[in-house]
């Protein structure tokens, strides 16, 4: 009895001995439980279970394992400037680490966003044409293991488009597109809704027929500068604009825009944002920062010519100035609500500090004489892409 005690007491000892080990490595070796009471204290053995190095198991040496960048990306030249760009690591990672660490050299502005641990996206509001970036990311693992190996990588934008029409004349060919909302018309009976209302469809549909037709979307600033004779235009130039500053203009435009590498003149109404069914301040600042041009509405989309001079001065005062610190530089262009002016307005909204006004009665024909009235297309609800076409075309 004594000698099967101090035998038993032997393989105690032993076995502690072998678990103070372990401990001591850092449970980077994992002892088989089932192995201890059935194996002489001189073969017993350690095994290694290869299952249990998962990344669901924090006491194993996978926390050593440094993270690598598996892909990243772009890397070529000819980049679309509205690309995203998209980093996979090899392990999961800490994700404030990452996000801090992150640079895009030149400085571009835009949102970051995981698809999961593994994979970080960056979504710039717009890259600059025919210019190179470095991307820079570093960051550690979620078990804190520093970002090894390669960390940053270079790619070039596509070159922006051609100036083909030089400065110089003085008046100019060039249609301006009216759209109010970019939805279905959620009201079968409200007819003004509905002509107010071009489809989601239907507006990719006219932006494809634009692009493969040659044209290019200009801004009315641009459309200034040719004027005063301080740059050219593109070929088949057209202007996009969007009255009031509805929500769907963010929320559904916007990414059309964005997909056919489009500027457009957003008109907002600076009272309504934040309203329901209108744009918020952060994306109007989104809006800006992706191309397009931030222009006044008004305070209220009040009926300026049946206002006192003075009330007339602070509706286009205050909204310029409210537009102006939300975007953080100058707004110089202006849309009269309802299309509703006299030379008393107009002489309002120069001296307001504005450059240029556009209306809603119809035409084509622009000139810095008429900077104040420039006339517009507008695009109705329900209208066919063939109509579309025909439009645009008589005014190019």
């Amino acid at each position: 009895m004594i000698g099967r005690a101090a035998g038993r007491g032997g393989l105690i000892a032993a076995v502690a001995l072998v678990a103070a080990l372990i401990v001591g490595l850092g449970g980077l070796v994992i002892l088989n439980s089932q192995l201890v009471s059935a194996v002489p204290a001189s073969t017993l053995t350690l095994r290694v279970p290869s299952a249990r190095f998962s990344t669901d198991d924090p006491s194993l040496g996978l926390r050593r394992v440094a993270p690598q960048l598996d892909s990243m990306g772009p890397t070529t030249a000819g980049v679309a400037v509205n690309s995203t760009i998209v980093m996979t690591f090899s392990l999961p990672m800490d994700r404030p680490s990452v996000e801090t660490s992150f640079r895009i050299t030149p400085a571009a502005e835009g949102r970051l966003a995981w698809s999961d641990d593994f994979t970080l996206r960056f979504e710039p509001f717009r890259l600059a044409y025919s210019t190179s970036y470095q991307v820079e990311v570093r960051g550690r693992s979620v078990r804190g293991v520093p970002l090894s190996g390669s960390r940053s990588w270079n790619f070039t934008t596509v070159f922006g488009p051609i100036d083909a029409i030089p400065p110089g004349a003085t008046s100019i060919k060039v249609p301006i597109l009216t759209y109010h909302y970019i939805r279905v018309n959620p009201n079968a009976g409200d007819r003004m809704g509905f002509a107010l209302s071009v489809t989601p469809a239907a507006f990719a549909a006219e932006m494809d027929w634009l692009v493969g037709n040659g044209y290019h979307a200009i801004t009315t600033e641009d459309l200034y500068a040719y004027l005063t004779g301080a740059r050219g235009l593109p070929s088949r130039p057209v202007i996009l604009t969007f009255d009031d500053g509805y929500a769907d203009f963010y929320t559904t435009a916007l990414p059309v825009l964005r997909n056919h590498d489009f500027r457009a003149v957003a008109y907002v109404v600076s009272g309504f944002i934040g309203q329901p069914g209108y744009m918020t301040a952060a994306q109007v600042r989104e809006a800006d920062r992706s191309g397009i041009e931030i222009a006044s509405h008004t305070v209220s989309h009040a009926n300026l010519v049946g206002m006192s001079a003075s009330a007339v001065r602070a509706q286009l005062a205050d909204s310029k100035r409210m537009l102006e610190q939300l975007v953080g530089h100058p707004l110089v262009s202006f849309c009269y609500p309802g299309g509703r002016f006299n030379s008393g307005v107009a002489s309002e909204v120069a001296a307001a500090g504005y450059h240029d006004a556009t209306t809603t009665r119809f035409g084509f024909w622009h000139s810095l004489a008429d900077r104040y009235a420039w006339t517009r297309l507008r695009v109705s609800g329900g209208e066919r892409l063939d109509e579309f076409a025909v439009a645009v075309l008589g005014a190019t």
